[in-house]
């Protein structure tokens, strides 16, 4: 029962109090991406959320192997790396084999899901902070799902934002990062943080 409740934390803390998108600020360019395009929402969410899983699990006993070695700061980067691409190609190949009606272009999707600041992100934080594989697991989780609910809490946003009058020079992406930022600073401020003094 512990290990259930570990996970359940660890994955609303991933969700709501550490987002991907409004603490970390990592995946925006995918994330207007997905706005232009909300029927991408839900897959590039499933597919960011397998791969990151699989690669945060396949990840976490080398990890270990690693953090005792003197260059562990750049050599467990480049581990994770190296897993997320195999993971890449497992996931194409059972894609092209088993699912090709449901992906349109699955090099592109899966391509972008996996290969972004993103999901290196989410494997690069648990493995920052040593947290053990159920933790890291629903770490991984919730930062994905905390990424597709950005997109639509941010999509949501901009789309009401087209019915303002906002001035000519902020229009399009200026407007969109100011939103996004005033954002990241309401769920800062839910969780408790102090701006430092």
């Amino acid at each position: 029962m512990s290990f259930i409740f570990q996970f359940l934390t660890m994955m609303l803390t991933a969700l709501f109090v550490e987002n991907i998108i409004f603490t970390r600020a990592l995946g925006t360019s995918w994330l207007f991406y997905l706005i232009k395009n909300p029927k991408e929402i839900l897959k590039y969410t499933l597919l960011l959320t397998g791969v990151t899983t699989l690669s945060g699990i396949i990840g976490y006993p080398l990890r270990g192997l690693l953090h005792s070695h003197e260059m562990s700061h750049v050599l467990v980067p480049i581990m994770f790396i190296a897993i997320t691409a195999a993971v890449y190609l497992a996931v194409y190949f059972v894609i092209i084999k088993f699912f090709p009606e449901k992906f349109e272009n699955p090099g592109f999707n899966l391509g972008t899901a996996v290969f972004n600041c993103a999901a290196l992100g989410t494997l690069l934080v648990p493995a920052n902070i040593r947290l053990d594989l159920i933790s890291t697991v629903g770490y991984g989780i919730g930062m994905s799902l905390g990424f597709g609910l950005a997109a639509v809490i941010v999509g949501y946003g901009l789309t009401r934002l087209e019915y303002c009058r906002v001035p000519k020079i902020f229009r399009g992406v200026p407007i969109a990062l100011i939103y996004l930022g005033l954002l990241s600073l309401a769920f800062y401020g839910l969780v408790g943080h102090q701006l430092p003094t």
